[in-house]
This record gives structure tokens, C-alpha cells and sequence, in this order.
């Protein structure tokens, strides 16, 4: 049997899927990207690879593998308040924590796998809208390059 792709799309699918479900004034966006790394690139050229051209990215920064997750979920678990954010019963859904799990085993197998982790913020060309909270994560290895982005807006 084939193993599993660590980057399986279907979990953010679904995450974002919940926490938009009942959401007010409140949208997740959570992708996955990836790119072969034919040869030693520097992390701007994985991310415009992955990207595309037009991203201006404004900080890159290495990250301890350990702490990945953890800033990932904090986003993630975003109660929000009067105005705008997930509802109580999706941050609180029994689904949502099994696929939050799911999730943390990707990440950590990436970070795991990766010779640098890195995180980077753009200031032009990211592909949502980010208002509440963002996130974006280089996975970089000697061959290919994963980038994580998450965001929430109104």
C-alpha cells in the first residue's frame, strides 16, 4: 500500500470548512503548496516557486521545529469575538479536534522531514485576504519545498 501524502489537502479542506460553517463575518483560508527544488535555491526562490512571481515577501525567519504547531493551532482555535469569528460549536466540534490532530501528525511529519523550517510574511500577492490572523510556513528539504498559508478574514 502507498503511503499516505503528508500534504493531503482534504484535512485543511475540511478545517477551513468547519470554521467557516455558522462563521460571523469570518473566512478561513488554508492551503497547501508545493515545488521540487531541482537544485540548492534560497528560500525566496521556494516561495516565489511555489507562489508564483508576483509575491513580495517582507520578513523571513527560521522557526524551531517544536514551535511550529503550536502557533499554527493558536490561529487556528481564533475564538473571535462580538463581531466576527468561527462559531462556539465549531471551535468546540468533536470533528474539528480529530481533523486539528490530523493536521498536527502533517506538520510535524513535514518539520520532521525538512532540512529548515522557516516562517514569512508578504506584503503583496498573498493569495487571501488576512485580517484576524496569518500564517505561512517554508518546509524545505534538498529536493522540494511545502509552503503552509493559512489566514482569516471578515
Amino acid at each position: 500500500m502507498a503511503e499516505a501524502k503528508v500534504t493531503d489537502g482534504s484535512v485543511l479542506e475540511e478545517i477551513a470548512r468547519i470554521l467557516n460553517d455558522g462563521a460571523l463575518n469570518y473566512n478561513v483560508f488554508l492551503k497547501w503548496f508545493e515545488t521540487p527544488l531541482p537544485q540548492a535555491q534560497t528560500s525566496t526562490i521556494a516561495i516565489e516557486n511555489a507562489l508564483g512571481a508576483a509575491v513580495k515577501i517582507s520578513g523571513i525567519e527560521e522557526v524551531q521545529r517544536a514551535l511550529v504547531w503550536s502557533l499554527i493551532e493558536n490561529d487556528l482555535l481564533y475564538p473571535g469575538d462580538d463581531g466576527a469569528g468561527p462559531s462556539e460549536l465549531a471551535i468546540k466540534s468533536e470533528k474539528l479536534a480529530t481533523l486539528l490532530h490530523l493536521l498536527k501528525e502533517q506538520v510535524n511529519a513535514l518539520a520532521h522531514k525538512a532540512t529548515k523550517v522557516e516562517s514569512f510574511w508578504l506584503s503583496n500577492g498573498h493569495p487571501a485576504y488576512p485580517v484576524f490572523w496569518d500564517f505561512a510556513f517554508l518546509f524545505m528539504t534538498d529536493t522540494d519545498a511545502t509552503v503552509l498559508i493559512g489566514s482569516s478574514s471578515d
